[in-house]
């Protein structure tokens, strides 16, 4: 310690204990009593001596590395899962590892749906080399390849939807003559449809046990009709003996003349106010067939409410996008229409815990799937409040998914990029090689850096990924992955010979010694 630090010490605690000691003349036997009579207030100052002696911060594979402090809270940040407030049993020399959070500690699926749809793209792309540097071509994919790619079992009910969507609003639709342009609009609707079936079905029980169970099985009635089941609902009527609404309900979908009539019937009872003597259940058949689809939709999640909108309020030859536009403004307008929220935070979600839930604390994140559809209908619409991965899963570091769409997006089928070009590309490609090295996978981050699109940054991130991981290779299996590398991914000989002799040095160094561990 130099004469200045010491004279600044001096200061301090002549501020904090209103009398100066002169630490230098302090004997050995007094210096004890000395230290605990000022080491309450020393806690007040000690984040300067913190700041002059503690630089670690981030460790490999996704480790962070911080000093304890007595008696204080521990910061919390979006990528740290909360934790109690540390006991003052913890001293202040004590270094504390955290392990980054990157998907929900239930999830047991993850590495295999990364290798899955990493492994999917890695065998449809071709490798290049400019300036020294590699790069990579992207090669012909679509969203059944990804969906047939998947086991259900691995990926969740909502990210099967996902990639079902995609393919709906976007794979190409193989018709003999491509001219017809309006009977390609005819079968992405018929897509769109069987994807909103699909998902209502899914949501079958949920709808029944909201409304509860009647006595005449109207209840079980409109839950068949919130997935498009019209046969099977007038066959519940048959059963109940109701053939007057069987015969009403056949005639449903897309019957302009129908919904005329029933709307003169609607207000000729309302005039007369016959209407309050129809039961409540019944009304909603009525106010079906008149076209009036949101005054039958309260309670009903979102999807639903859209894809009825899109079967009974719509005509027949409207597209899609008439569907949405009518519920974004119905939804801004009345209460009683459900928003859009994100699939976790909807009431009969199964979602077990969310670690993450003080980031969205108004629960205001619309669900990936809406944001979809808003990008296949609007030209406007921004990518990034798409691709947000919270709008997708509970964890804000899982950028997998995010990455994937994006991928098929903007560089398979160059629908939509990000506003600001390739700075939030990159920025995104750089989170998922975070996770990926942070869950123990970093062949495949390797893999991803070759995505980044500014040169340097690319090989920059590349040579340090060898540099970090490439001594983790056993020895039998160097050669190969060297000459893989090197022949059919491109990177550059003298990287690998560069990280192996930076780890010699590193492995040479006099007294190094691991007194932490992992």
């Amino acid at each position: 310690m130099d004469e200045t630090e010491l004279n600044i010490m001096k200061e301090t605690l002549q501020n904090l204990k209103g009398s100066l000691v002169d630490l230098t003349e302090v004997p050995p036997s007094e210096s004890k009593a000395l230290l605990d009579n000022v080491s309450g207030n020393l806690e007040d100052v000690q984040d300067i001596s913190i700041g002059r002696s503690f630089r670690v911060g981030w460790g490999p594979n996704g480790r962070f590395v911080r000093r304890s402090k007595k008696n204080v809270r521990p910061i919390y940040t979006s990528f740290v899962p909360r934790m109690s407030r540390i006991s003052r049993a913890s001293q202040r020399d004590i270094v504390k590892f955290h392990q980054v959070l990157i998907v929900s500690e239930e999830d047991i699926h993850t590495k295999e749906r990364i290798n899955k749809s990493l492994e999917l793209i890695f065998e449809r792309t071709t490798f290049e080399q400019e300036d020294d540097t590699p790069f990579v071509n992207e090669t012909g994919l679509t969203f059944m390849d990804l969906i047939s790619n998947f086991d259900t079992k691995t990926i969740d009910e909502h990210e099967n939807l996902t990639w079902k969507l995609c393919h709906a609003l976007w794979d190409d639709i193989q018709l003999l003559n491509e001219h017809y342009e309006k009977e390609i609009k005819d079968y992405r609707k018929a897509r769109i449809s069987k994807w909103f079936q699909i998902s209502n079905e899914l949501r079958m029980a949920d709808h029944l046990k909201l409304s509860g169970y009647s006595d005449d099985n109207t209840d079980l009635i409109f839950a068949y009709l919130t997935s498009k089941q019209i046969s099977k609902a007038s066959l519940t009527a048959i059963k109940n003996r109701d053939f007057h609404l069987a015969s009403l309900i056949s005639q449903l979908y897309g019957n302009d003349f129908v919904k005329e009539c029933m709307n003169n019937q609607l207000g000729h009872w309302k005039e007369t106010e016959v209407n309050n003597l129809i039961s409540p259940n019944y009304s909603k058949f009525f106010e079906l067939l008149s076209g009036n689809v949101f005054a039958t939709t309260k309670g009903l999640d979102w999807r639903t409410t859209i894809s009825m909108q899109m079967w009974y309020g719509c005509s027949l030859n409207d597209p899609f996008d008439e569907a949405l536009a009518a519920y974004e403004e119905a939804r801004k307008s009345s209460e009683n229409i459900s928003k859009p929220f994100v699939w976790y935070n909807q009431p009969f979600s199964d979602c077990a815990s969310d670690h993450w839930a003080y980031l969205d604390s108004d629960k205001q994140i619309f669900d990936l799937h809406y944001h979809l559809m808003k990008l296949s209908t609007d030209s406007t619409y921004s990518l990034e409040d798409a691709l947000l991965p919270r709008s997708n899963h509970v964890a804000p570091l899982d950028y997998r998914v995010t990455w994937l769409l994006h991928y098929m997006i903007a560089r398979v089928f160059h629908i939509r990029d990000f506003s600001n070009g390739g700075v939030t590309v990159d920025q995104t490609t750089l989170k998922f090689i975070f996770e990926l090295e942070t869950l123990g996978i970093w062949q495949w981050a390797v893999f991803i850096a070759m995505f980044i699109n500014e040169p340097d940054v690319r090989k920059n991130v590349l040579f340090e990924l060898l540099n970090r991981y490439v001594h983790q290779i056993p020895k039998e299996k160097v050669e190969n992955f060297r000459n893989f590398a090197i022949k059919t991914m491109k990177l550059k000989e003298e990287w690998f010979s560069e990280a192996q002799e930076i780890f010699s040095k590193y492995k040479e160094v006099p007294g190094r010694k691991r007194k932490f561990s992992y």
